[in-house]
C-alpha cells in the first residue's frame, strides 16, 4: 500500500521518489544494516533515509537515544582502533535540545555496555536555527574523516522551519528555500558517505477522518522529495505502534511496542510468556 492510498489522497499530490530509486540503483557502495531493537520489524539499511514522525509521548527522542545505542552495539567492533581513539560512530544534530546523557547511560548500562565508551562514540550538536542547521550539514558534507561514521540522526529536523513559517517576520519563499537546501545537503551527505540517515518530525493533524495516519509531518510536501521510508508511530489504545507506510522498496509492516526503562522494547500482550 503506498501513501496515496493510505491517507486517501490524488497520487499527483504526493511527490514520487525516483531521484531516490536512480541513486539506490547506481550506488557501489556496500550496505549495511542496523537492528531497530524490535522482533519482526525490519533493520534500517545505509543509503537510506528513514522520516519517524507522530504525535508527542509516542517514543520518537527515545528511539534516537536507543538507535544511537543500537550503532555502538553493532559497529564498534568493526570500527578501527575504536578502544584506542575513541572514534565517533553516530551523528547526532539535536534541534530540540533533548538529548540526554542520563539516558545514553541507563540504556548502556542495561545492556552491558561500558557507557563512557558509548557516549564517546556520539557526537552531539544543539542546533538553535535552521541557519545553524544549514552551516553544520555543509560542516559534515566537507569532513574528510568519516570512516568510521555510520548513522546521522536528526532530532527534529522540521522544528526550527515550523517555527520560523509561522513567524511573519520571515519571508515563506527565504524559509522555504532554506528547509530545501537543509534536505538536498541531507540527501547528498548520505550518498557520498553511505550513513543511515535517521530524522524526526513534528506532526499536524491529518483532517481527513478516515485515514489510518492521523497526523502528517510538518513539511511533508517537502519531506517525501527526499525520505524514502517514513515510520509512523502511534497509540493503539493500551499500546503504541510503529508502521512501515512509505517505503519505496518494502512492503507495508506494522508492530507493537512499548517504552521501558531500558529501552524501546516489543509490547507484551496479557497472557503472553
Amino acid at each position: 500500500m503506498d501513501l496515496a492510498d493510505l491517507l486517501k489522497i490524488k497520487k499527483e499530490d504526493i511527490i514520487q521518489t525516483k531521484i531516490l530509486k536512480e541513486n539506490k540503483q547506481k550506488t557501489s557502495l556496500v550496505k549495511f544494516k542496523l537492528p531497530l531493537g524490535l522482533r519482526n520489524f525490519i533493520d534500517l539499511i545505509s543509503h537510506n533515509k528513514y522520516l519517524i514522525f507522530g504525535s508527542n509521548k509516542v517514543g520518537k527522542t527515545q528511539l534516537c537515544h536507543q538507535l544511537s545505542i543500537q550503532a555502538f552495539k553493532y559497529f564498534s567492533r568493526n570500527s578501527n582502533n575504536l578502544e584506542e581513539n575513541n572514534s565517533v560512530l553516530t551523528l547526532y544534530l539535536d534541534l530540540e535540545n533533548t538529548f540526554r546523557p542520563e539516558r545514553i547511560q541507563q540504556l548502556a548500562i542495561s545492556r552491558d555496555l561500558n557507557y563512557n565508551k558509548v557516549l564517546q562514540s556520539i557526537n552531539v550538536s544543539k542546533i538553535m536555527s535552521n541557519s545553524a542547521l544549514l552551516l553544520k550539514l555543509k560542516e559534515i558534507k566537507e569532513m574528510g574523516d568519516m570512516e568510521n561514521v555510520k548513522v546521522l540522526i536528526i532530532d527534529s529536523i522540521n522544528n526550527h522551519y515550523r517555527t520560523d513559517h509561522g513567524n511573519k517576520e520571515f519571508p515563506f519563499h527565504n524559509v522555504k528555500s532554506t528547509f530545501l537546501r537543509i534536505l538536498s545537503l541531507i540527501d547528498e551527505i548520505s550518498r557520498k558517505f553511505n550513513l543511515i540517515i535517521i530524522a524526526t518530525a513534528q506532526i499536524s493533524p491529518n483532517f481527513n477522518t478516515s485515514a489510518i495516519v492521523k497526523e502528517l509531518p510538518v513539511g511533508n510536501q517537502y519531506l517525501n522529495h527526499f525520505f524514502s521510508e517514513y515510520l509512523y508511530l502511534s497509540i493503539i489504545e493500551d499500546h503504541r505502534q510503529i508502521y512501515l507506510v512509505n517505503s519505496q522498496f518494502l512492503p507495508e509492516k506494522r508492530v507493537s511496542y512499548q517504552i521501558t526503562s531500558d529501552g524501546i522494547k516489543d509490547y507484551r500482550y496479557r497472557n503472553s510468556p
